[in-house]
């Protein structure tokens, strides 16, 4: 996952739950510098579920949900080689109904389209970001810094025994399953999952030539969340 475009990244902090939640500084941002941007940028895009995923929903995914239970129903159904067949796809990040449209994205794009899916069916989600060993790629003059995300379903209340159990949430990643229990990760907030993937959206734009949308999209990012840093990075190379 490209999570920002830059010389420089700063590291991801995550806020403590009783500190006060951010603001972006006064004077951020220059709408008079750019153009409207030749594409909707907006947070309610990110998670929403199209008549298509709402077919599947009803058939592939109910069918699979009646045999296994909620949590393997929805992993086999998106996952199984067999079924959706969903392909890894760096080139764009992409929201909820496009990846599934597509049957691609990056790792973003498909923890985003598996927490819409498990939303609608009421399954608990949790959003984690994991410490990695520093990977850059390069696209001309500009450096991506690559990170990590993926997420973990839990079980609806109806579905619970006695008390809570860390073995009854299900991560999904696209790495193997022994390297998942060594990753050490942090649980991100919803609002810095929308902000990832407009920061995304933003460098992939800064990378085309396309700077009134990059400039769009690196606004969004940190007005969802002030307190995910690598956006202030992306909108100052813009």
């Amino acid at each position: 996952m490209k999570t920002l475009a830059s010389l420089v990244l700063p590291l991801l902090v995550a806020a403590c739950a009783t500190a006060p939640a951010p603001r972006a500084p006064e004077g951020l941002f220059n709408d008079a510098l750019f153009r409207a941007p030749s594409e909707r940028v907006a947070a309610a895009d990110v998670f929403a579920f199209s008549p298509e995923m709402k077919d599947y929903l009803d058939t592939q995914i109910a069918s699979q949900v009646r045999q296994k239970g909620p949590q393997q129903g929805l992993f086999d159904a998106l996952y199984s080689r067999r079924q959706l067949a969903l392909d890894y796809d760096a080139t764009m990040t992409r929201n909820a109904a496009q990846a599934f449209a597509a049957r691609s994205g990056n790792c973003l794009s498909l923890v985003i389209m598996t927490a819409a899916f498990a939303k609608e069916m009421g399954l608990p989600i949790r959003y984690q970001s994991a410490y990695m060993d520093e990977t850059w790629s390069r696209d001309g003059d500009t450096y991506f810094f690559i990170g990590h995300v993926n997420i973990s379903l839990g079980k609806r209340a109806m579905d619970w025994g006695f008390g809570i159990k860390e073995a009854d949430q299900m991560t999904i990643d696209f790495i193997p399953p022994l390297e998942i229990r060594a990753l050490r990760t942090h649980e991100i907030a919803e609002q810095t999952v929308i902000a990832m993937y407009m920061n995304n959206r933003a460098a992939e734009a800064l990378v085309r030539g396309q700077l009134d949308d990059a400039y769009a999209w690196a606004r969004g990012a940190i007005v969802q969340d002030p307190g995910f840093t690598n956006s202030y990075n992306t909108l100052g190379v813009i």
